[in-house]
């Protein structure tokens, strides 16, 4: 008996692997982009701005508030660059000489980017300006203020502060194509969020949280509302990709890999945000490698240009799925369970 379970599931295993997905491996155009973080933010940017009177300046580790500032980046026609805390460094400063840029928007705080550095910007002739809160959440909220008066908007997103990065990556480009801004919410009290929002009367409010404060806030106090769903590993971005863009328009993603239900580090998509909005380009928020939902997406779709930026992303497999950490303990559990199951059924007889 143990001999035939062996043999069947040898079989299963053997068919598997050999039906694994190449699709992924076999895209036409496919291209990494890695280095620094001022490289990587140069490089994105290049593909679509050649030159521009404004910039948008961020410290290279700030990736949430770059989040909130990539609507206004978009609706300023801006590239969001990249500087460290206390100098900026050479590839941005040549990159700013090469834009032209004749204003820069600072995005944080004196501790993010230093005073010397709004300094060293105005001996380049440039004006400087600098939009800060007293942390990341009233900062979100100022900026959406700054969109009201730039572009004015009559929908919007409201992001929970125990929402993974994963979920912001997923919105921040269609949000900026849209002039929807992304307000921070800290779910012990968003009030002055939540104030606003209701004031200006919106068409739509989507909200991405599943804390049950954050639910019942929202429901509390906003009328228009829509609740996204989070993403999770199982559970891609795929579906947003469906919602918020015209699949017929575009054969082309960018990937962005994203340690899911944390506020990781990732920094490198400081820039991503407004480069994929301005080429109408979705971005796949990815593990180290596809998921069977996504290798599908790529095929059904015709997908044809991938950049991957950042890391690159493996293709999906069989085995690849089995040897997740989910897997395996669900596989332990099962085994557990058997066991138990088995023992008991023996002692009963």
């Amino acid at each position: 008996m143990i001999k035939k379970i062996a043999t069947v599931l040898s079989l299963i295993l053997t068919i598997s692997i050999s039906s694994s997905s190449v699709i992924y491996a076999e895209v036409a155009n496919k291209e990494l982009l890695e280095g620094s973080m001022a490289e990587i933010s140069r490089d994105l940017n290049k593909r679509v701005f050649k030159s521009s009177k404004e910039a948008i300046l961020i410290n290279e580790k700030s990736i949430v508030d770059s989040i909130s500032a990539t609507p206004l980046a978009y609706a300023k026609d801006a590239p969001i660059l990249v500087t460290k805390s206390e100098r900026i460094g050479r590839v941005t400063r040549n990159y700013i000489k090469e834009l032209g840029v004749e204003k820069i928007t600072i995005v944080g705080g004196l501790d993010a980017v230093s005073k010397d550095i709004e300094r060293s910007l105005e001996k380049m002739d440039i004006k400087v300006n600098r939009i800060r809160g007293k942390d990341r959440y009233d900062t979100s909220l100022k900026i959406a203020r700054e969109i009201y008066r730039t572009t004015g908007f009559d929908k919007a997103f409201l992001m929970s502060s125990n929402a993974g990065l994963e979920n912001a990556v997923s919105i921040y480009s269609y949000a900026a194509r849209n002039s929807m801004p992304i307000i921070w919410a800290q779910d012990e009290n968003f009030s002055y969020q939540l104030d606003f929002l209701k004031r200006k009367k919106l068409d739509k409010v989507y909200t991405i949280g599943d804390s049950e404060k954050f639910i019942s806030d929202v429901e509390n106090t906003l009328d228009n509302y829509e609740r996204i769903k989070e993403i999770n590993k199982s559970d891609t971005n795929i579906d947003l990709i469906n919602k918020f863009y015209d699949r017929d328009e575009t054969k082309k993603i960018y990937t962005a890999n994203v340690e899911f239900g944390k506020r990781s580090d990732s920094n490198e998509y400081i820039s991503l945000g407004v480069v994929s909005a301005k080429e109408d380009i979705p971005i796949m928020v990815c593990n180290d490698k596809l998921t069977y939902r996504q290798e599908k997406f790529i095929k059904n779709n015709n997908i044809d240009d991938i950049t991957e930026v950042g890391f690159e992303i493996g293709e999906y497999s069989f085995v690849n799925a089995l040897l997740t950490k989910t897997f395996i303990s669900s596989l332990m559990l099962i085994i557990l369970l058997v066991i138990i199951t088995f023992r008991a059924f023996r002692y009963q007889v």
